[in-house]
């Protein structure tokens, strides 16, 4: 008895090793050629091609923006914000990070925010040589706000303000991923395939997220960048790799703004607190009821930011 009782569990064991081989665990559709009307790509020296939208100002250039989203989202996250700022007269520029949105999934990418941010760096500069040479502002949702931090430590001359969405920027995000290697990666891959990036998934993950139930809308403008050709092995290779910046690394004094949700459950407005103990924060604007996506979800939010974009172009 007890010799067939081992073999069975050796038998379960083996089925659990080698099955997830035989799922398929990717999507099939490739990235568009042009996703968005105002779509560009650019090629990194690295071989990364980064995907952004590209909002070209009304009437004459008052300043320039760079939005970075946050973990799961893309782009598309700054659809309300970008076309508003372009009509202000900035230049937007809302770019997808490698292993999101429309940007490079291939294997082997580092997606340490260093990196990250001589990729978007690179291109801006190409940018700046049509443009001119202003600096930018550079605003950053949760994950996107590191992004930001260590885009400002390794350019400050090219920066005129810092605007921290919800920012991610306290915790180191380093952590053991051996088991990524193994079959447990595996299966991972298949959860992620099949039980995740869906729609009913997907549109209880952003009502936690918004504090409210998300437009079906904004769940398809999540999930389809996502559901696309080298997402599900590019989302493990960037756990892999990802390295935050914090906000204890911050080597300048440039002026920092912070914008968070009252009712944000992901990143907790005591963030706040720890924010300020590391840095001089120049302005703090919180939003009552709101969750953790307040620049889709606060109305005023784009006059907030405005204001404070303004108020440092005075300066």
């Amino acid at each position: 008895m007890l010799k067939k009782g081992l073999k069975i569990a050796l038998l379960i064991l083996l089925i659990f090793l080698i099955l997830p081989y035989f799922i398929p665990r990717e999507f099939d559709r490739a990235i568009p050629e042009k996703p968005y009307a105002n779509s560009a790509f650019f090629t990194t020296q690295d071989g990364v091609r980064l995907h952004a939208q590209i909002f070209e100002p009304e009437g004459e250039l008052v300043g320039k923006i760079v939005m970075i989203h946050g973990l799961g989202a893309s782009s598309f996250s700054y659809r309300n914000n970008a076309p508003y700022f372009a009509k202000q007269g900035y230049l937007v520029v809302a770019v997808d990070l490698p292993a999101f949105g429309y940007s490079s999934k291939e294997m082997g990418i580092d997606h340490s925010q260093v990196k990250r941010a001589e990729y978007i760096w690179e291109w801006l500069e190409e940018l700046d040589e049509s443009d001119g040479t202003e600096a930018w502002h550079l605003v950053g949702h949760s994950m996107g706000g590191s992004t930001v931090l260590a885009m400002s430590n390794q350019k400050p001359n090219s920066v005129l303000s810092m605007n921290l969405i919800a920012g991610a920027v306290t915790q180191d995000v380093s952590r053991s991923t051996w088991w990524l290697s193994t079959p447990v990666g595996e299966w991972m891959k298949v959860a992620l395939r099949y039980l995740i990036i869906n729609e009913d998934r997907f549109s209880s993950i952003l009502k936690g997220a918004y504090n409210q139930t998300p437009s079906e809308e904004a769940v398809l403008g999540y999930l389809q960048p996502l559901q696309t050709q080298g997402t599900i092995q590019a989302l493990l290779e960037f756990v892999k790799t990802s390295d935050n910046v914090t906000i204890d690394e911050l080597n300048h004094n440039l002026p920092l703004h912070i914008f968070w949700g009252e009712e944000d459950t992901w990143v907790g407005v005591e963030n706040i607190a720890l924010i300020e103990d590391k840095a001089e924060v120049d302005a703090i604007v919180r939003f009552d009821g709101e969750g953790h996506c307040v620049h889709e979800t606060a109305p005023g939010f784009n006059e907030e930011l405005l204001k404070l974009l303004q108020s440092v172009a005075k300066d």
